[in-house]
């Protein structure tokens, strides 16, 4: 009796224990299925090989079968090889038996290409999940970045396109011949395109990130006459002109205002143009518009005085000739006559050749012809003819100075003009002294020196530069158009020689030539 209610209770303990050991079961059946639940449920592919089974699939959730085409059946108890193939399974055998060898976990980038032949940029995760202590299981996660490397890729080429035009924004603004600068409302400066200029002033510079006239002006608050400062606090652009180590500079400043807000200032933008050039021209033009101003008044005022000039020799000319012809005029008052009739129309003929040779200037038409010429028989000619025309015994002409022999290729009639021109100036202001004619020869510089010395009157200093522009005449009352001169430096100028005059005011003047000898 005894035993059959051990033997019961026995069994019932038994039994208790099955039942609980089945519930245990159960629970872990039931945890295991909601495990699975999850993992199959994951956005991502999870994939688990059975390392000590040749890598064969012992897992593979829906997504896994989504992204490959391939179902879990296909997949489970398969390898890579029977799946992918002779090639693509030998590179993911190669990875996983590296990773199973060093115990590390595998991370990386990989193209994966599906069955319908699409490539899809992917992030490999590989882990080994031990069991006992032992190698079991390989657990792969694959997460699809095609979209993020698609993303990737497209900043990458704009970052290029902008890195691209960047450069070329820089040599754009590299290669123009002023300066450029960004500066902030509180003066600071955001950047700076300055190579064409800065090597102009030493020591000054604007540099990003700096307070500009800190660097630049090397102070430590704003010039007073300051463009930025006068264009940040107008709203307006202002120009002004400033001079810094032998520069001239045009500033231009002008105002930056907010895209949000438009009428708030947030900067400025200053122009640097070096204008050095730009004023030495407009002075030129200033200089060479009042010349050409200067020369319209005098030849207004020379052909005013033309009719004058002309019509003196030529009413001396009528009259005495008129007089000539009268029966009660004596014989000597005949060839006095003729002498004022002579010396008019030799008058009258230099205005009238000195009005030709200007009219030649003017259309640049004047000639020269090239021959040999003797110097010393050309000036003895010249100085005969000074002495016949010298009508005061007070005054000496004399061929002072020569060369034994002197024979150059030269134009005679325009050599002659030139001294001529020289020497009849030279007995018109000379009222008493001398007058000496000659010439040296400079071996060494291959030129040869001409000159005309006289004791007049002499030139005051600050007339002299003036005495061979055109239509001048320094004494209005002498007679003459004021072309000789002007004449004389084109003709020299044309020989390719030089022309000058010295002179003292009272004490005389040595007016010179050199030509190529």
């Amino acid at each position: 009796m005894a035993i059959n209610i051990i033997l019961i209770f026995a069994i019932c303990l038994l039994l208790l224990w099955v039942y609980n050991l089945r519930k245990a079961v159960d629970k872990a059946n039931h945890s295991n299925r909601f495990s699975f639940n999850i993992l199959d449920n994951l956005p991502f592919p999870i994939i688990v090989k059975d390392i000590q089974n040749d890598f064969r699939y012992s897992y593979w959730n829906k997504e896994a079968s989504t992204q490959s085409f391939i179902s879990s059946e296909e997949a489970l108890g398969r390898s890579d090889f029977e799946i992918y193939g002779e090639e693509q399974g030998k590179k993911y055998r190669t990875i996983d038996l590296a990773l199973v060898q060093a115990g590390v976990t595998y991370h990386g980038e990989e193209k994966y290409t599906t069955p319908d032949g699409v490539s899809h940029d992917t992030i490999i995760a590989k882990s080994i999940i031990l069991q006992n202590g032992e190698k079991k299981w390989l657990l792969a996660i694959r997460w699809e970045i095609t979209q993020l490397k698609n993303y990737e890729r497209e900043l990458i080429t704009a970052k290029e396109q902008l890195e691209q035009a960047i450069r070329k924004q820089k040599l754009a603004l590299r290669s123009i011949n002023f300066g450029l600068i960004y500066i902030d409302k509180n003066y600071k400066v955001q950047w700076e395109e300055t190579t064409h200029i800065s090597s102009l002033v030493k020591g000054r510079q604007y540099v990003p990130g700096k307070i500009c006239y800190q660097t630049s002006a090397l102070r430590d608050s704003p010039c007073e006459p300051c463009a930025f400062k006068k264009a940040i606090t107008s709203g307006k652009i202002v120009r002004h002109h400033i001079h810094i180590d032998d520069v001239d500079f045009e500033v231009t400043a002008t105002p930056v205002f907010d895209d949000k807000n438009e009428t708030e200032i947030i900067g400025g933008l200053l122009r640097f143009e070096d204008i050095t050039e730009k004023m030495k021209i407009d002075q030129m033009l200033k200089e060479a518009k009042e010349k050409a101003e200067e020369s319209n008044r005098l030849k207004s005022a020379f052909l005013a005085n033309m009719s004058h000039e002309i019509r003196t020799p030529l009413n001396a000319i009528v009259g005495f000739s008129d007089m000539m012809c009268q029966e009660e005029v004596s014989q000597e008052d005949k060839t006095d006559f003729s002498a004022i009739i002579s010396n008019n129309n030799e008058l009258l003929l230099q205005l009238i050749n000195d009005i030709l040779d200007l009219s030649k200037i003017e259309a640049g038409t004047i000639e020269f012809n090239f021959t040999s010429v003797d110097i010393n028989e050309l000036l003895s000619r010249i100085c005969l003819q000074m002495q016949a025309k010298n009508t005061s015994p007070d005054v000496q002409i004399t061929f002072a100075e020569k060369a034994e022999h002197c024979i150059i290729n030269t134009d005679q009639k325009r050599l002659s003009q030139v001294i001529i021109n020289l020497a009849t100036n030279a007995l018109k202001f000379t009222p008493k002294g001398s007058i000496k004619m000659g010439y040296r020869i400079d071996a060494e510089a291959h030129e040869i020196f001409f000159y005309v010395k006289d004791t007049g009157i002499g030139i005051p200093a600050d007339q002299k530069d003036k005495v061979f522009e055109r239509f001048v005449k320094l004494n209005t009352f002498a007679k003459g158009t004021g072309l000789g001169l002007a004449i004389c430096r084109v003709i020299i100028e044309r020989l390719n020689g030089v022309i000058g005059v010295d002179s003292k005011e009272g004490e005389g003047s040595c007016f010179w030539f050199k030509i190529p000898y």
